[in-house]
């Protein structure tokens, strides 16, 4: 028997049952769930059209990066369609660290030449300019301040792997999703406690167990996490067109963009009244 005939029971996620059911077929009918499809043919379409030189290594990595942050977009829209909360939530989370450094490296040419092309000494002396940033900006918290120091104090092993997250999140300019939304999505990437208990399922009283569930139970957990998925390839997509400009793609994008504001609206208004 194919493995799709089974219920969910039998076969969890395989199964026909976890992409039929009435959460996952108002997700796969919903506005925003089309205005995410919209925006991967577009990131697609401008994926296609861009012209890369391969002499040319910011187009190579800008590519690159787009490329993957665009795989991890695909998959969390197919898990998506299966009701696989905690999946997406992994992809999101994979995608949105993507990001930060795909719009670092566009935004800052000396990260960019000193993580691609750049020694133990250029990186170095990035890590000190931004040491002495952080007495103006104050962007880091005491701890990352303290991780920092101590990078510098032991330059001779230095790698370009030592350049954290919150390092290119910030000179992305968005330290701000590093804060919220990320730490939040790392709670399934490391099955945080948190995480776990989200799939006890309690009485009606909420004092006794009586099951395990994982696939999505609530249609606004899977909006908002679509939603913001479309915020974020936006954001790539925008990045994408930069460095390979590009009229018609870049008119869509406002059009699809326009779209994801109206969304969120009705998305917003969902959740709250449920």
């Amino acid at each position: 028997m194919a493995r799709n005939k089974f219920k969910f029971n039998d076969v969890g996620f395989l199964s026909d049952e976890s992409s039929t059911n009435h959460i996952a077929l108002e997700v796969i009918n919903s506005q925003y769930f089309t205005i995410c499809n919209d925006l991967n043919v577009l990131a697609h379409s401008a994926l296609n059209k861009a012209v890369v030189h391969p002499d040319n290594r910011k187009e190579v990595y800008i590519m690159l990066y787009f490329q993957r942050m665009l795989s991890h977009y695909q998959a969390m829209i197919l898990m998506a369609e299966r009701g696989m909360v905690h999946q997406v939530e992994i992809m999101l989370r994979c995608m949105l660290e993507t990001l930060f450094d795909l719009v670092a490296f566009h935004k800052n040419d000396d990260l960019f030449d000193a993580l691609i092309f750049g020694d133990d000494d250029q990186r170095l002396q990035l890590l000190v300019q931004i040491r002495e940033q952080q007495k103006t900006t104050a962007t880091y918290t005491q701890e990352e301040i303290e991780d920092l120091d101590k990078l510098i104090a032991n330059a001779e092993d230095l790698n370009r792997e030592d350049f954290k997250v919150y390092m290119k999140a910030d000179m992305a300019g968005m330290l701000n999703d590093y804060r919220t939304t990320y730490p939040l999505l790392g709670q399934s990437v490391h099955s945080s406690i948190h995480s776990i208990e989200t799939d006890l399922i309690f009485d009606d009283y909420g004092d006794e167990i009586i099951g395990i569930n994982a696939i999505v139970q609530k249609i606004g957990d899977m909006s908002l996490l679509l939603m913001t998925s479309a915020n974020y390839i936006s954001i790539g997509i925008e990045m994408l067109l930069i460095a390979f400009p590009n009229k018609e793609s870049n008119d869509e994008l406002t059009h699809l963009k326009d779209n994801v504001q109206k969304a969120w609206a009705k998305v917003i208004v969902a959740v709250q009244h449920r």
